[in-house]
């Protein structure tokens, strides 16, 4: 259980490393690709960290949450490496190969549907689950509605410290 979550801890520091490093650097490098392509993957498996210590009544809504985030996260675990050997921009990147976009509804439904589950059950604060779910939403609408690239780092950034706030919580527990 505590390899779980420290795989969280891993994942959710690099995603906030990666994210500095953009602002630093005023947009993505390789340092940034291979970073958010490790959260990706540690996300994936962190993510199993956070539903173990949530679901005490073995709920088939966790249960599913956790597989649908866990996948989505996984299967993106090459994408950023991808569009870094592309050297095209994300949005273009995703034109040509669509799959990432199911892959990105899939990881948006399992989010969401994680967010929920953080909120339902009350293991963790209620404030985390509520950060997490307007995160992931704010995640997905900010490309779509063209706001400035600072704000999603922003918001990675506050959605990330959350997760590695309540997995460091509970290692002393776990």
């Amino acid at each position: 259980m505590k390899l779980l979550l420290y795989a969280a801890i891993l994942g959710f520091s690099c995603w906030i490393t990666s994210e500095v490093f953009e602002i630093i650097q005023g947009g993505y490098s390789p340092v940034v690709y291979y970073l958010t392509s490790a959260y990706h993957f540690f996300a994936g498996i962190g993510i199993w960290g956070l539903y173990k210590r949530q679901n005490i009544n073995r709920n088939t809504f966790n249960t599913v949450s956790a597989a649908i985030a866990s996948i989505a996260y996984i299967s993106f675990t090459l994408f950023p490496i991808q569009v870094m050997n592309s050297g095209l921009p994300i949005l273009e990147f995703l034109n040509i190969n669509p799959l990432y976009k199911v892959i990105s509804f899939i990881w948006f439904i399992g989010m969401v549907l994680f967010s929920i589950s953080v909120i339902r059950t009350s293991f963790f604060p209620k404030w985390t689950g509520n950060v997490m779910l307007v995160g992931t939403i704010i995640f997905t609408a900010i490309p779509i509605l063209g706001w400035p690239v600072l704000l999603v780092n922003i918001n990675n950034i506050i959605f990330a410290a959350t997760v590695i706030y309540i997995s460091v919580t509970n290692l002393k527990t776990a």
